[in-house]
């Protein structure tokens, strides 16, 4: 080393604990303390994540890469005789020339760009009244995707031992979201945005099962009591399905007709086979006759109780969900019909409270100030900062507990391991001795419920707004790979555990030994 590369460090060090110095003291009076402290505490778990890193199914992953690759360049053979050339999927200017002029379809525009992005796609492929849908752009869709799963996940560089790691950084959104990214020696990728294709390639250690607890409708909850809405709350209190609620309240009919309609016309978008179902089924012509052209009644209210508690306006969800303007209008106000408190109390509380100093707290402690231009676009970003700041702020303080926890992680205790979050959930790796009928050790005679109570704890503490008390409820899933489950694609995928009783069968099915 050099003498002016450690001259360079001396003063690199000597300026930063000076302008730590300086500013210290107006941490605490500007409120800012409890930010840095809980940014602070997060240091020691992040660091073991960061190290233990996830091991890797690295021959499934090859087979898949294979077939993955072989079924791209399958599908690049019959979207060129559907051409009648080659079609460069990768070209927004190919693509463009060949659905827009070719064919002659009126573009789509994205910010007042023409654009082939994944959207106009999507409207391509399922067509209109006009026209029918195109296979082309079905197929241009699966190539770019196939190809982005191959380059940006199953073409990774793993570490030396062949495990996945990443880099977090604690402070790496401004209300308190961990981000993450490749590790510093460029190995690695963002833990927090996984593909389910490539998360079945993430296996738990032998002798270990995955175990994920993730908040349920965390956000939404807290906007209930922030906006203090009675109906909102009673979804919350009473444990009932949100989505299906929210659709029963806005469209004036019974949860059960939500839901049946729901899985006759599950995720289809098709307008005409929408309106055939429905009329060919006693049920739904009688008590679905105002619900939306395009989309069932619980997908209405899913994709509502998503959008507008943050202030997405009808041109958004019209552009996003494809719909008429007047038909997002119309399920807009629907939905502020049923849950008043969103627009009244929380949304002009917050508007009030930004008038008064620009900045917010949430009941952790954690401020922010917003010092944008007054206007819709701080507003939007403001609604988002209480749930999402209380969502994440209650799950990371209980992550660190449960690595803090010698019952739970220490070599003497548990032996649970912290290895990934992801806003809302938090994925352990868990002895299979745990999940047996017993364990004894020298704490005494436990099981898996004593271990998922204090878990639970941990993570769901108390909320405090409005002068109520609430706590976010918490979901598991147990499985020896982190995709979804799927009986014929991932057996070994992660299964909802609805109840304790379900345990053994679960295990079963994953080939756990307990005994």
């Amino acid at each position: 080393m050099s003498p002016q590369f450690l001259e360079y460090n001396c003063l690199d060090a000597a300026c930063t604990l000076q302008a730590r110095n300086a500013f210290w003291p107006d941490l605490a009076i500007g409120g800012f303390r409890p930010a840095y402290d809980m940014t602070i505490d997060l240091l020691p778990v992040l660091s073991f994540m960061q190290t233990r890193g996830i091991r890797v199914d690295h021959e499934a992953l090859q087979a898949t890469r294979t077939e993955i690759l072989s079924s791209a360049a399958t599908k690049q053979e019959e979207l060129n005789r559907l051409c009648g050339r080659e079609l460069n999927v990768h070209s927004s200017k190919d693509c463009q020339t060949y659905f827009y002029v070719k064919l002659g379809i009126p573009p789509y525009y994205n910010e007042g760009t023409v654009t082939v992005d994944d959207l106009a796609l999507q409207r391509l492929s399922r067509g209109t009244s006009k026209r029918p849908g195109l296979r082309q752009a079905k197929l241009v869709q699966d190539i770019r995707g196939l190809a982005k799963l191959d380059g940006t996940y199953l073409n990774l560089e793993f570490d030396a031992d062949g495990r996945l790691r990443c880099s977090y950084n604690p402070r790496g959104t401004k209300f308190g979201r961990l981000s993450s990214s490749k590790t510093i020696f460029g190995t690695g990728t963002n833990l927090q945005n996984l593909p389910q294709e490539f998360k079945k390639f993430l296996i738990s250690d032998p002798g270990y099962v995955f175990w994920e607890v993730d908040k349920r409708n965390a956000e939404w909850v807290v906007v209930a009591y922030l906006a203090n809405d009675a109906n909102m709350i009673k979804v919350v209190e009473d444990g009932l399905d949100v989505h299906t609620h929210t659709a029963s309240l806005m469209f004036g009919v019974e949860a059960e007709v939500i839901q049946y309609e729901n899985k006759v016309i599950g995720q289809n978008t098709d307008q005409d086979i929408i309106q055939e179902l429905r009329s060919s089924d006693a049920i739904l012509a009688k008590y679905c006759t105002n619900f939306p052209r395009s989309m069932s009644g619980r997908q209405a209210g899913k994709k509502n109780n998503h959008g507008r508690n943050y202030g997405e306006g009808d041109a958004k969800y019209s552009l996003i969900n494809e719909v008429e303007q007047s038909e997002a209008k119309r399920q807009g106000e629907l939905y502020f019909h049923s849950y008043p408190g969103i627009q009244g109390t929380f949304q002009e509380g917050v508007k009030k409270q930004l008038m008064k100093d620009r900045s917010l707290t949430n009941c952790f402690g954690r401020k922010v100030r917003f010092m944008d231009q007054w206007g819709p676009d701080l507003w939007k970003s403001a609604y988002s900062m209480l749930p999402q700041s209380s969502v994440v702020d209650s799950l990371n303080q209980g992550m660190v507990k449960i690595y803090n926890s010698a019952n739970l992680c220490g070599t003497d205790g548990w032996n649970i391991d912290v290895l990934a979050q992801v806003h809302d959930s938090i994925l352990l790796q868990v002895p299979i001795s745990l999940i047996s009928t017993g364990l004894v050790n020298q704490h005494g005679s436990t099981n898996f419920s004593d271990i998922q109570a204090t878990v639970h704890d941990l993570v769901s503490p108390n909320l405090h707004y409005n002068g109520r008390t609430f706590k976010i409820a918490t979901d598991d899933k147990i499985g020896k790979n982190w995709g979804g489950y799927n009986n014929t694609s991932n057996p070994q995928g992660m299964r909802e555990l609805k109840n304790l009783s379900e345990l053994p069968q679960i295990l079963e099915a994953l080939n756990v030994r307990t005994t």
